[in-house]
C-alpha cells in the first residue's frame, strides 16, 4: 500500500517542478528617444499694466470754471482744451502791465535824453559832477523799470494763458472733479487725470534665480542691453486671450529687491486700439527670437518622487535604469532636459507602472505619427 502511494506522489512532484520552470512573460514597454531639437527660450510672469505718462490736471491760477470742453473717459490729443476759467481779472492785469511798460519806456526815453545832454555839457563846465551823477542814476533807474515792466507784462500773459487748461499729452481722460461755476485754484487739487494709452507698459518681477540663469551664458561676454530687443513680449489677459501686439523690454532695475528677491522689469506694449488699460493684471510671456538647441523628452516619460524628477531609460541590454533629470521649460508635449540624459537614449513612455529599475523588458518603439499629422 505504501509503495502504491509513493508511485502516486512521484508524478505530482514532476508536474510541480515543471510548472515552476515556466518563466513569466517579459513585460513590454513603449519607448521614445531623447532628441536634440532647436527651441526658443520662453518664460512667463505675472505683470500689471501701467500708463507711461499719468498726469494730474490742476489749476495754476484761481478762477471760476466757465466751460469744460471734454467728455469724461474720451481720448484727447495733446493741446486740446480741457477747461476754461474766467479770464476777466487776468485780462485787466495784462492791460495794466502793458500800460506800466509804456510809461516805463517813456520815462526811459526822457532819462536817456537828459543823460546824453549831460555828457555834452559836463566837459564845458555847464553842469557839475554831482548833477551828472544824478542824471546817470536816473537813466539806470529807468532801464531797471523797463526790465521790471517787461517782467510784469510777461507774468500777466502767462497767468492769462493759465485760464485755458490744455492737455499736456495724448491719452484717455478721467472723471472731472470740477464743474462749470466752481471756483478752482492751485490749492483745489486735481481737476481730473490724464493717462497715456499707446504704448502701455507692463511691469513684472523676475526672480533672482531666473535672472542669473538667463545671464549664465553671457558671463564671459560684454553686457549688451541691445540684446533685449531679441526678446518678444506678449500678454495673456485674464480671460485667456492672447493679446495680438508684440512688445519689447525697455527697462531692468539696477538692483534686486532685498525683501522679495526679485528684479523689476518693464516692457512697452503697442496699444493702438486702446484695448489695454492701466491697472490690468496680465500674464507676461517672454520669448527669445534666437534659436537654441536642447535635449527633449516626452512629457509622458517624466515622473517625480521625493528625490525629484526622473525618467526610466532602457539600455542596450534591455535593462531598465533610472536617470534623475533636471528639467527646464515645457514646449507642447515635450520637456527640455538640462541634465540627466543623452541624445538617442530610449525613455519609457508607456508601461511605467509595471517596471522597476534593473528589470529586463521587451521594447516596442513609439510609432511615428502618420504623414501630415503631428
Amino acid at each position: 500500500m505504501l509503495f502504491k502511494t509513493g508511485l502516486f506522489i512521484f508524478p505530482l512532484l514532476l508536474i510541480a517542478c515543471s510548472e515552476e520552470a515556466v518563466l513569466p512573460p517579459m513585460i513590454e514597454v513603449v519607448v521614445d528617444q531623447v532628441v536634440l531639437e532647436p527651441y526658443q527660450p520662453k518664460s512667463e510672469y505675472v505683470g500689471r499694466l501701467q500708463a507711461r505718462d499719468d498726469v494730474a490736471i490742476q489749476a495754476r491760477v484761481s478762477g471760476y470754471v466757465v466751460s469744460r470742453d471734454f467728455r469724461e473717459g474720451q481720448l484727447v490729443e495733446e493741446g486740446d482744451i480741457l477747461y476754461r476759467l474766467d479770464a476777466s481779472e487776468f485780462d485787466a492785469a495784462l492791460a495794466k502791465a502793458k500800460a506800466d511798460l509804456a510809461a516805463a519806456q517813456a520815462n526811459q526815453a526822457n532819462a536817456v535824453r537828459n543823460y546824453s545832454r549831460g555828457r555834452e555839457l559836463l566837459p564845458r563846465g555847464a553842469i557839475s559832477e554831482s548833477e551828472m551823477d544824478d542824471l546817470t542814476a536816473k537813466k539806470l533807474d529807468a532801464d531797471a523799470r523797463i526790465e521790471s515792466a517787461w517782467a510784469q507784462m510777461k507774468s500777466a500773459e502767462v497767468n492769462l494763458s493759465y485760464t485755458t487748461i490744455i492737455a499736456p499729452i495724448t491719452g484717455r481722460i478721467g472723471r472731472s472733479i470740477a464743474s462749470v461755476g466752481d471756483l478752482v485754484g492751485p490749492n483745489t487739487g486735481n481737476l481730473t487725470t490724464l493717462v497715456s494709452i499707446d504704448p502701455i507698459e507692463a511691469l513684472f518681477n523676475v526672480s533672482e534665480a531666473a535672472y542669473v540663469a538667463a545671464m549664465k551664458s553671457r558671463m564671459t561676454e560684454e553686457p549688451d542691453i541691445s540684446a533685449l530687443r531679441d526678446v518678444e513680449v506678449t500678454l495673456e489677459l485674464t480671460t485667456g486671450m492672447v493679446y495680438p501686439e508684440v512688445g519689447r523690454i525697455d527697462y531692468f532695475s539696477n538692483r534686486v529687491d532685498q525683501e522679495t528677491g526679485t528684479l523689476e522689469a518693464r516692457a512697452a506694449i503697442p496699444n493702438p486700439h486702446s484695448i489695454l488699460v492701466p491697472g490690468q493684471y496680465v500674464k507676461v510671456i517672454l520669448q527669445d527670437t534666437n534659436l537654441l538647441e536642447g535635449l527633449f523628452v516626452p512629457q509622458a516619460a517624466v515622473q517625480a518622487d521625493q528625490q525629484g524628477s526622473f525618467v526610466l531609460v532602457v539600455d542596450s541590454n534591455s535593462t531598465v535604469q533610472r536617470h534623475n533629470v533636471e528639467l527646464d521649460q515645457r514646449i507642447d508635449f515635450m520637456v527640455r532636459v538640462v541634465k540627466g540624459v543623452e541624445e538617442g537614449e530610449q525613455v519609457i513612455v508607456r508601461g511605467l507602472q509595471q517596471v522597476r529599475p534593473g528589470m529586463v523588458v521587451k521594447v516596442r518603439e513609439l510609432p511615428a505619427p502618420a504623414q501630415g499629422q503631428e
